[in-house]
């Protein structure tokens, strides 16, 4: 029993650092969205969506695709218009 009770908090504190490292990535592609004000408002909606998640949903792996993709998404979206800027 105490074994499978430690096997549960290391998978938890697994799913934590996940949750803590995509939140980063997100954190990381707002800096990148500077430039460009629109995609700001819908990054920050993301970041708070995902903080506000709880530990239970973040553990199916759907939600945790689902997001991922989100991110993809929004990561092409500051890409594209970095790049319209610039070029």
């Amino acid at each position: 029993m105490q074994q499978y009770r430690v096997q549960q908090e290391l998978q938890t504190c697994v799913l934590q650092d996940d949750r803590q490292h995509f939140i980063e990535e997100i954190s990381t592609l707002r800096s990148l969205a500077g430039v460009v004000g629109p995609l700001l408002a819908e990054l920050d909606a993301f970041k708070h969506q995902v903080e506000h998640l709880d530990s239970s949903a973040w553990e199916r792996k759907e939600v945790r695709v689902l997001n991922r993709n989100e991110l993809v998404r929004l990561s092409l979206a500051v890409l594209r218009a970095y790049r319209s800027r610039s070029g």
